[in-house]
């Protein structure tokens, strides 16, 4: 707001210029010169002078109304503007696998926006192909999920990693197996598996050596047998509790899983083990914003899962 204007609010507010000079900072004579020059603007006479001081006339009233009113809009849009650069500046985007969601990055996300309320936040949740392809459109800034294996060396990312994890193969609390001792993977073989991921075919270009997924196919004869598929967890859980279905998922999932019925079996042998980790662009990996969320995932982790083995 000009500061002819400015000045003019604290005049008619002391009703003495020699009060509002002090407050404005300015002298005396400069601002007797600046309100005389406002009324020369406005060829309207704003104050009634005497030597008992100064008040407003009608003109200058309404003056002081208006000007306040022009005030609280000029300080509003500031604000405003100011909202909108610091959104802009601190926003965020952020991928994961639905695991990683519910045991660590729904807190260290709720940390982040209480250090930054006005920051736009976006979360992608889902399998760590489609993330990828996201992370190196520019569409996310990172994503928390398993290291992929054979990943193209084209793909300029940065894996940071975090723990080593097991999968544990999840299913209703009725399910025939449920009622063993103990289970092999050959017992497996004969129920459908459910996998919580979209069709990848349209990922595979990301993929230079597809050598390891083969294997893990392979060996849990999963070319073979009934598979359903879903993108959500929320389905996923569904169609495993209406079914004989195994879900395979990792094994620090079991507390959130046994919310909705489902639990572990009891596997004699290592059903599939991986690490997780961040992904990031080579060139994002400095980003200040980026460093704070990964700082407070480092935190969530260490608090939480600090038994489980460091990724390498």
């Amino acid at each position: 707001m000009d500061r002819i204007w400015r000045q003019y609010m604290e005049v008619a507010s002391c009703k003495n210029v020699s009060h509002a000079a002090k407050k404005l900072c300015i002298s005396q004579p400069t601002l007797t010169h600046n309100m005389k020059k406002l009324e020369a603007e406005l060829d309207i006479v704003l104050f009634n002078r005497s030597s008992k001081g100064i008040t407003l006339t009608e003109s200058g009233e309404l003056l002081l109304e208006q000007t306040r009113i022009m005030q609280r809009l000029y300080d509003n849009t500031l604000s405003k503007l100011a909202h909108i650069n610091k959104r802009q500046e601190r926003e965020l985007k952020v991928g994961t696998g639905h695991a990683w969601w519910h045991l660590f990055l729904r807190e260290a996300v709720k940390d982040y926006r209480q250090k930054h309320p006005g920051a736009n936040i976006t979360i992608d949740v889902g399998n760590h192909l489609p993330q990828m392809d996201l992370l190196l459109s520019g569409d996310i800034d990172l994503f928390i999920g398993h290291e992929i294996t054979g990943l193209s060396r084209k793909a300029e990312v940065k894996f940071l990693p975090l723990r080593m994890t097991e999968n544990s193969v999840f299913v209703r609390k009725e399910h025939p197996l449920t009622y063993k001792e103990s289970c092999t993977l050959q017992d497996l073989v004969e129920f459908p598996t459910l996998e919580v991921k979209p069709s990848e075919d349209r990922y595979q270009h990301l993929i230079e050596d597809p050598q390891e997924i083969k294997l893990y196919r392979s060996i849990h004869q999963l070319t073979e047998k009934i598979i359903y598929a879903s993108n959500s967890l929320s389905v996923s859980m569904d169609l495993v509790k209406d079914s004989n279905a195994l879900l395979p998922f990792p094994e620090v999932m079991a507390d959130y899983f046994s919310d909705f019925g489902l639990v572990p079996l009891p596997l004699n042998e290592t059903y599939s083990k991986a690490s997780f980790g961040i992904y990031l662009l080579r060139e994002s990996s400095e980003d200040n914003h980026i460093c704070e969320l990964v700082a407070l995932i480092n935190h969530y982790i260490d608090e939480k899962f600090g038994y489980l083995k460091a990724a390498n």
